[in-house]
């Protein structure tokens, strides 16, 4: 039995993904921080636990002796309140740099370590600024936004140096925005619509920027209600398309990351299977559960589509997420039902 170590075993990615490993029959060692409040989330696993800093080089030594692959999903996604941003960064980019350097120490003897990402070294969608095309693949050049972007796109520079310093077989994966069970509901709102709406009025540089958003906010915020489901359109009737991406299937990208030798030395984006349009989501909720729906039409149109098809073709990537099994397990979990997945 191979034994693979898991970083930030008990996030939103990492639990789902020991989850994944354990039923395709590997041993797991799985890395928690000291305290950690959902440690709970492995107490129905036969996992072996190291507890430490990630960014301590005894700890993650200590933590890869004889293991036989690692996929690395610790980071954090945004600054914590209480948090300064040097910690921040200091956790993303040291963190990566510790686990790293104790894996390349070992290249010799690892199969495989996968690098989680993150589409967010992309100008990924378009409403920071403009991509190139989309969908966006895995040739579409990085131009990381924000400090979160930077720490992603920073430490998938320090991955490959490792690989071509020390021959570390390295995988990139770069999930979508990623969700856990109910989390994806609020995605698909007036608000979350508004949102994206207003941080393009002042920014002529974004892909939806346009000199009559303002009205188009004054009008949704007249007439809707941020909680009320969100079918909108551009001026030429073509929906708004998101595609985020499941843990389940991000679980599963790692998976095929580890077992297929076409991996190594690549990246490949994990998304849900095809953009959902927001009015076939506004649809099917209000069908389920009642929710108003408001109808819209704004003078641009969003676009955040993740190209799977290199993933597909390579590593046998075979994503599940679609539009039933995504919002039907979203419903189950908001409403305390059992699921197969493992909640944020």
């Amino acid at each position: 039995m191979q034994t693979i170590a898991v970083t930030g075993a008990t996030g939103r990615l990492g639990a789902n993904l020991v989850s994944a490993l354990l039923d395709r029959g590997y041993a797991v060692r799985g890395m928690v921080i000291p305290d950690d409040p959902k440690r709970g989330k492995m107490d129905p696993f036969d996992v072996e636990i190291v507890v430490g800093d990630i960014r301590d080089a005894s700890v993650c030594s200590r933590f890869l002796d004889g293991v036989d692959a690692v996929v690395h999903t610790a980071n954090l996604v945004g600054v914590p309140s209480g948090m300064d941003r040097d910690t921040f960064f200091d956790i993303n980019v040291k963190g990566t740099l510790a686990i790293a350097e104790a894996a390349a120490e070992r290249a010799d003897s690892l199969q495989r370590f996968v690098h989680v990402s993150s589409d967010a070294v992309y100008p990924m969608g378009n409403h920071d600024s403009r991509p190139d095309y989309a969908p966006i693949d895995e040739d579409h050049p990085k131009r990381p936004a924000g400090l979160y972007a930077l720490t992603k796109a920073l430490n998938e520079q320090t991955v490959e140096s490792y690989r071509a310093s020390h021959g570390l077989q390295t995988t990139m994966v770069r999930p979508a925005g990623m969700f856990a069970g109910a989390e994806v509901l609020g995605r698909w709102t007036v608000g979350f619509a508004l949102g994206l709406l207003r941080g393009a009025v002042g920014n002529p540089n974004c892909g939806i920027h346009h000199p009559d958003l303002a009205q188009a906010i004054a009008t949704m915020e007249a007439d809707a209600s941020p909680d009320d489901l969100c079918a909108i359109r551009d001026g030429e009737g073509r929906p708004w398309l998101y595609s985020p991406a499941d843990a389940r299937d991000v679980a599963h990208a790692c998976v095929c990351a580890l077992e297929r030798p076409e991996a190594v030395g690549e990246a490949f984006n994990a998304a849900i299977p095809q953009p959902f349009a927001f009015d076939d989501v506004a649809e099917y909720l209000s069908q389920r559960t009642g929710a108003p729906v408001y109808e819209c039409v704004v003078p641009t149109r969003w676009v955040y589509w993740s190209d799977i098809r290199k993933a597909r073709a390579l590593i046998g990537y075979a994503p599940q997420g679609t539009l039933e099994r995504v919002f039907d397990t979203a419903l189950a979990h908001k409403a305390g039902e059992a699921t197969d997945v493992i909640p944020a």
